[in-house]
């Protein structure tokens, strides 16, 4: 449960006090936009898709425990609200759904529309290049010789004063596509239409590159601003039995109290844990990994 903000001081704030009146004398952020980063989903039973593509734990202790936030942090999901409520307006001229809950709005994908015979369902996803490349499976293959003609005008470990300068070749590579994510978020919006006589064909994303035209993306062979990614359909019994477990796990968690620590997988191979859980302090794993990234720090 959200219960505090983390002032630009390191204090802490009750949200409600920091709303009401901001303990600094000047607000950090506008106050429309701490009313927006501190609006979260009221428990009512009913897991949403992005509960359970969580981890069990992590999902657990944000449902049981207080936890606090630094307000900035929460940027980029203002950025991301602007996106998608700019893309429905547009689609909503265009005659097209778009935003269209499945049930009790937690659920919510982006635009369905026609395409030939096809209906093909799009969500968008406002990600960081990092994000992009993997749903991608971009990946470095080699070097080459700049196109520009540019050579080293001094020796240095990447070449001899006036060899040619060498530049990353990337290619997407199918095996490397990592984007478990959200294939089993859109596949589960599939089934779930499926559910209501609603057959969906096409499933795609359409990712906006947070930090795409600067130096950081290209070097991850994120070259253009805009993709559209394919999402392979998967099977419908895998996509409902995955749900179903999640969904068990989550409600047995908040009965009888949770030891599982969230997948490698789902806690990003402990970047997660290390750098955006809100609730570490809780967790067993998330205070191991705070104390090995304390011992670094101190080497």
């Amino acid at each position: 449960m959200l219960e505090s903000f983390i002032c630009p001081d390191n204090e802490k704030i009750l949200v409600p006090d920091c709303l009401a009146n901001c303990r600094m004398g000047e607000r950090c952020l506008t106050l429309p936009t701490l009313v927006l980063v501190s609006q979260e989903r009221k428990w009512e039973g009913k897991a949403g898709t992005t509960q359970l593509l969580n981890g069990t734990m992590l999902e657990y202790l944000k449902l049981t425990k207080p936890y606090a936030v630094d307000p900035s942090g929460r940027a980029f999901m203002l950025a991301g609200t602007k996106h998608h409520k700019a893309l429905e307006e547009i689609a909503k001229e265009l005659g097209l759904p778009a935003e269209i809950a499945l049930n009790v709005d937690r659920d919510i994908f982006d635009l369905l529309e026609k395409e030939g015979d096809k209906l093909v369902m799009t969500d968008y996803k406002l990600w960081g290049s990092l994000k992009v490349a993997k749903a991608l499976g971009i990946t470095k293959i080699g070097n080459k010789p700049d196109p520009s003609g540019a050579v080293y005008k001094t020796n240095s470990k990447w070449g001899k004063m006036g060899q040619p300068k060498m530049v990353s070749i990337f290619a997407e590579v199918a095996a490397n596509i990592d984007n478990w994510e959200t294939e089993l978020q859109l596949n589960r919006y599939r089934v779930m239409l499926k559910d209501l006589g609603v057959v969906v064909n096409k499933l795609q994303l359409q990712a906006t590159v947070r930090d795409g035209g600067i130096s950081i993306a290209e070097s991850r062979g994120v070259v253009r601003n805009v993709y559209k990614i394919p999402i392979r359909l998967l099977p419908d019994d895998e996509v409902r039995a995955y749900f179903e477990f999640k969904d068990k796990n989550l409600h047995e968690a908040l009965e009888h109290g949770w030891t599982e620590p969230c997948t490698p997988r789902e806690c990003w191979d402990g970047i997660r844990c290390s750098r955006f859980c809100d609730v570490k302090q809780y967790c067993p794993k998330g205070n191991l990994i705070q104390e090995l990234d304390k011992e670094i720090t101190n080497e």
